[in-house]
């Protein structure tokens, strides 16, 4: 089945099951930094799934754990926006994940170093780990995102492999994260 995918749709769910093993699974993250995907994409489908299915169970009304699938999806949604939805929904979260990560090291939000692992590995599957649009514009097209409640929005911050947190933010912070991210 996955052969018969086009390669935009498969990066997507690469894209998606990486963010998957940052989240919640050291273990399932080196599958992919040691090239182990393509040797074993059903184990890999069956952790990505159950670890879903398990968030959505438990909190099914996104009132607190389930909020952790939105790494990456911040900014990812924002280069979603800004592309006028050009760009895949896969590839602006392998993006967004990847600065949220560069951002959080560098400020100080983290518990080790994720960044370089992170952008290794994207770079690795041919998955972007940046964008071309501004800081300010992916801001701005970021404010209108589900994640935001009045004056703050909520980040997924990695704080090391296989652990991450929800960190609100005020939105005139929001700005200054994603050029840290943004590494430029």
């Amino acid at each position: 089945c996955l052969k018969t995918l086009p390669q935009s749709v498969l990066l997507g769910g690469t894209a998606e099951a990486v963010k998957t093993g940052v989240l919640c699974d050291e273990t399932l993250f080196a599958l992919f930094e040691n090239g182990s995907l393509s040797n074993a994409p059903g184990e890999v489908i069956a952790r990505c799934v159950a670890y879903k299915a398990g968030v959505v169970e438990r909190d099914e009304r996104e009132q607190g754990e389930r909020k952790l699938l939105n790494l990456g999806h911040t900014v990812g949604h924002a280069i979603e926006k800004c592309s006028n939805y050009t760009i895949p929904h896969g590839q602006a979260v392998a993006a967004g994940l990847a600065i949220i990560a560069r951002s959080a090291e560098r400020l100080n939000w983290t518990l080790e170093p994720v960044a370089d692992r992170i952008t290794a590995c994207l770079t690795e599957l041919d998955l972007p780990v940046n964008t071309l649009y501004s800081a300010e514009a992916l801001a701005d097209a970021a404010l209108s995102d589900k994640k935001r409640s009045g004056g703050e929005i909520t980040l997924v911050i990695p704080e090391k492999i296989g652990l991450c947190t929800l960190k609100k933010i005020p939105v005139s912070k929001l700005l200054p994260v994603i050029k840290a991210g943004l590494g430029r």
